[in-house]
């Protein structure tokens, strides 16, 4: 029973609300506020149908409630415990002194209406506004309202959770297509088929030339690995290509379709060719990602990099064997090639500067267009033009902040994945044949409410893709307090739909923080794990990262992703007020151990890496810096004698590196311990309570894993070979490709979060 009828009032969700509208239009709809109803629906429709609202459907769901509610007449009913119930899903014996969701989103329902009208309208005849201490709207007529029709928003009901779920999927695969290959400048919707309906992640299609086969990678097999799977198009039994127990991905047909090239992880990663009918493996080039074939058949395109892509190199290979030729070699970063129809260039993601930022991943990466045989790269300006259409990166580890070109099209333009709002589809770009540079107007393929990506084209026109769903949670892994050894299995710590990642956790392990989107954008979050208790500490429109306990786990510190301002802020663990510790300062990454100071790491527009100390009161001190080597991801030790971080210098020397402090200084780094080796990919450096171990995330064996390495505790130097202590070699969920990855130590367990894909396939046939 919802908390309407327990408090002698007619439940507002449903059909209640509907009647009581239909009521109301029957007696011409009353003025609210000086303001008609009609027009007050016609705006409310128009603002649920606008840019700023579109894909915020928490916030669409809360202004549709509240002001049909006041519409029909129960204001007096809109309370905190009320709409917490029929907005949000909270139980009816819901506390607002335990759970601050209502308020939270009702600041940011303000927020978004302020921004609407702002902007997109400012023009508009109605303002619809929710007054701060009120859940009950307000409406003021500025102008005469017009005739012409407002437009209409998709409904945002609470249906039964049966509903829900059919709804949910429905929508995830009921796209629409425009503008593709031989269509014209319509919007017509073209009909899609499912080719695969697997629980886990089946992803990555590419299809034959002539439209009749569909390679793809999948999990299917049950195992935790990915394959190389064949099937008919539009339908057939698929048959496993590869049968080993590394991960194989990215397919792509050779153009008389006779053979099949593909990446492989593992020990003997790299590019790998397999005749399509079946048959013996052969590897081409090792460490390469996504193999192209040229038009002709003749050469493969592909690059190769370390696994954060800070710096990566594209190659040529023959398909007949042979040794790799560098393309591009002048840019520090070059990913993603992509052959033209006619073989005679290749569009790539580029980079000729050094990164500016090696924690989150901007740089001044653009599409860049180069003869296949070598010569000058032309900047296509396509940065430019998402940046104009509002387009941005899908939130991946595969791209880390970079639109990869997929598919070059005959005519000219370039089929890419990318991002609007909260929804990832595929788009068309033009590319001029004369200028090779990209302009507008960009159309949209798809779209879908899930993640579409993966376009491949046949020449018919036939068009497959994939459409995933991606969950990242915060896990825990319980150790032996004695060894610090995993002695159990792991345990989930959060729920629900949003994404929860970059976890900290207190020393005691009683307390945990991590950013969430449930509402869009990342805020921290806390959540005691003694209690359940689970609140969220910011609720602004920028991203927020990097929260960090203090010693006493009673404060968290964070920052902002969005350059320049680069702020720090301090909030207390149980919620309260927000201060700004620092400007334009950088990321937190771990308190001293007096609770009154932390470090940070910065990145100078120059280049030069620096890892500082800031006080409470924001007096910044700098501990150590370099402009040869990226340090990051910096973790002081529970004396404050002792850091560990990374030293990364291009193109792939990680190591892990524990630095001494003497008076609160730096010791010269002639004195630093190294702990590992140059080469594996290392990552998240974290003291273990008594610091005579470092846990830390590595590929080293192929996969991302966990690894420990004990120390001597009074000199910190290993005191035998770094090992696994967790391995995740499972391809739906995994530390590889979890976006935001955190890992933090308390003295009985292991935090983290851990990423769950899933997706299939679907297909758009020619001819329609």
């Amino acid at each position: 029973m919802s908390r309407w009828a327990e408090e002698g009032g007619k439940s507002p969700s449903g059909s209640g609300t509907a009647m009581s509208l239909l009521r109301a239009q029957e007696r011409e709809l009353p003025l609210t506020d000086g303001v008609p109803a009609e027009a007050i629906l016609a705006q409310l429709n128009r603002i649920l149908a606008s840019a700023t609202f579109r894909y915020s459907e928490r916030l669409s769901r809360f202004l549709k409630f509240v002001v049909e509610q006041r519409l029909a007449g129960n204001a007096s009913q809109l309370k905190e415990a009320v709409l917490a119930v029929e907005i949000f899903d909270r139980k009816p014996s819901y506390d607002s002194r335990v759970d601050s969701i209502v308020r939270v989103e009702a600041r940011r329902l303000r927020d978004k209406l302020d921004k609407y009208y702002s902007g997109e309208g400012s023009d508009d005849p109605v303002t619809i506004v929710l007054p701060k201490g009120t859940y009950v709207p307000a409406f003021l007529l500025r102008h005469a309202v017009t005739a012409t029709p407002a437009p209409v928003a998709n409904a945002v009901r609470r249906p039964v959770p049966g509903k829900l779920i059919a709804a949910a999927s429905f929508l995830l695969v009921a796209v629409a297509f425009a503008y593709w290959m031989g269509l014209r400048q319509s919007n017509t919707s073209l009909p899609l088929r499912r080719l695969t309906s697997d629980a886990g992640l089946t992803f990555q299609p590419a299809l034959s030339p002539d439209g009749t086969l569909v390679a793809y990678s999948s999990d299917r097999n049950g195992t935790g690995d990915f394959d190389i799977w064949l099937q008919q198009v539009p339908g057939g039994q698929p048959h496993r290509l590869t049968e080993d127990s590394r991960d194989e991905v990215d397919p792509a047909f050779s153009p008389d379709g006779m053979t099949i090239a593909y990446r492989a992880e593992g020990d003997a990663d790299g590019i790998y060719t397999i005749p399509t009918l079946g048959g013996k493996s052969t590897l081409l080039a090792r460490g390469g990602y996504r193999p192209r074939f040229s038009p002709d058949g003749s050469r493969i395109a592909f690059w190769i990099g370390e696994r954060s892509f800070r710096t990566s190199k594209i190659f040529i290979v023959p398909t007949s064997g042979g040794t790799p030729v560098q393309l591009a070699p002048e840019f520090s970063y070059a990913a993603w090639p992509l052959w033209s129809p006619d073989g005679r260039y290749i569009v790539f993601v580029g980079n000729k500067n050094r990164m500016k930022d090696w924690e989150s991943y901007t740089d001044n990466w653009d599409w860049w267009v180069v003869p296949a045989g070598g010569g000058p790269a032309v900047c296509t300006f396509a940065r430019d033009v998402f940046k104009k259409y509002g387009l941005a990166a899908p939130q991946s580890v595969w791209t880390y902040e970079r639109i990869a070109p997929g598919v070059w099209l005959s005519d000219g333009s370039i089929i890419c994945s990318a991002r609007s709002g909260d929804h990832t589809n595929i788009w068309r770009i033009p590319i001029s044949r004369r200028s090779l540079r990209a302009h507008g107007p960009v159309q949209q393929v798809t779209f879908g409410s899930g993640r579409d990506d993966h376009a491949s084209f046949a020449r018919g026109g036939t068009l497959v893709f994939s459409v995933l769903t991606y969950k990242s949670d915060v896990w825990s892994l319980p150790l032996d307090v004695r060894t610090g050894e995993p002695n159990g299995h792991m345990i989930r710590l959060t729920s629900g739909t949003a994404n929860h990642m970059r976890p900290v956790v207190s020393t005691d392990g009683s307390r945990v923080a991590f950013v969430s989107n449930p509402a869009g954008n990342y805020d921290v979050w806390t959540k005691d794990l003694t209690t359940g208790r689970e609140i969220a500490l910011s609720a602004t429109r920028e991203d927020e990262v990097t929260p960090i306990l203090s010693p006493d786990a009673t404060t968290v510190a964070f920052g902002t992703s969005a350059p320049p301002s680069r702020a720090i802020f301090a909030a207390p663990f149980s919620g309260g007020s927000v201060s700004q510790l620092c400007s334009n300062c950088g990321e937190p990454r771990s308190w001293l151990p007096d609770g009154r100071s932390l470090l940070y790491q910065w990145v100078s527009p120059s280049g030069t890496s620096l890892i500082a100390i800031l006080d409470m009161s924001g007096r910044v001190t700098p501990l150590v810096q370099s402009s040869e080597s990226a340090l990051f991801s910096p973790s002081i030790s529970h004396d404050g004698k002792w850091v560990t971080l990374v030293v990364r210098r291009p193109p792939d020397d990680h190591r892990v590196a524990i630095i001494p402090l003497r008076d609160g200084s730096a010791a010269p780094q002639r004195e630093w311990i190294f702990v590992t080796e140059p080469g594996a990919w290392v990552n998240k450096p974290r003291w273990s309570p008594e610091a005579d171990a470092l846990y830390y995330v590595s590929d080293r064996d192929g996969f991302v894993c966990v690894w420990m390495c004990r120390l001597d505790p009074k000199t910190k130097t290993p005191v035998e070979q770094p090992r696994v202590i967790a391995h995740f070699h499972n391809a739906r969920a995994s530390l590889g490709s979890v976006f935001g990855l955190e890992l933090s130590v308390a003295k009985n367990k292991l935090v983290f979060n851990l990423g769950e894909s899933s997706g299939n396939i679907w297909l758009a046939p020619s001819g329609n």
